[in-house]
């Protein structure tokens, strides 16, 4: 079965950002892919601000990562770049954790001044980390997610745009699975 694991650099569950997480997995869902959600905030934190690759709880997260064949990467954007959360995690991951996965970022901020953190900021790491196949990141604003009694809606132009590219995500792994390339490395 196909697995995709989402990272979420929020500082709650009851961020905006979850909005975007329960909508990805309701779509994932249908696709009948299988999902994990690694909520940052949740993680030891003395193991992540000292960077101790040793803890276990760190380490049965990053093999459920190694065993997915899609990661994606959901943070607030503050101050022009992705969260402080999300990077103690990065930071703990092996050097080429994300190699041979199909990679997909997704950030929430409150204005259009930020629209091009996900790529200045994050993309640079997140390729640092073995990501070949990153698909073009989606920038949400706060307003396009409105949290409910009972959960998160997500604006229909953000859930069109994010179900365009969780298409792309789904073709990508398919080819992979089927030993497909879609480019040759130059080594």
């Amino acid at each position: 079965m196909t697995k995709v694991t989402l990272i979420v650099g929020a500082n709650s569950t009851s961020s905006r950002l979850n909005g975007l997480v329960e909508y990805t997995q309701k779509v994932l869902f249908d696709y009948k892919i299988q999902t994990q959600v690694i909520q940052v905030h949740m993680l030891p934190h003395q193991a992540l601000l000292t960077a101790d690759v040793m803890d276990k709880t760190l380490q049965k997260y990053n093999e459920q990562l190694a065993a997915s064949e899609g990661v994606f990467i959901f943070t607030p954007i503050f101050k022009g770049s992705y969260s402080g959360i999300l990077k103690t995690y990065l930071d703990v991951l092996p050097q080429k954790a994300l190699a041979n996965k199909v990679v997909y970022a997704l950030g929430l901020g409150g204005s259009q001044h930020h629209l091009l953190a996900l790529q200045y900021a994050l993309e640079p790491v997140l390729k640092e980390l073995g990501t070949e196949e990153l698909l073009q990141s989606t920038y949400v604003l706060q307003d396009q997610v409105t949290k409910e009694e009972r959960g998160f809606t997500v604006n229909e132009t953000v859930r069109q745009r994010i179900n365009q590219q969780l298409d792309q995500v789904i073709q990508r792994i398919e080819l992979k699975q089927q030993g497909v390339r879609r480019w040759e490395k130059i080594v």
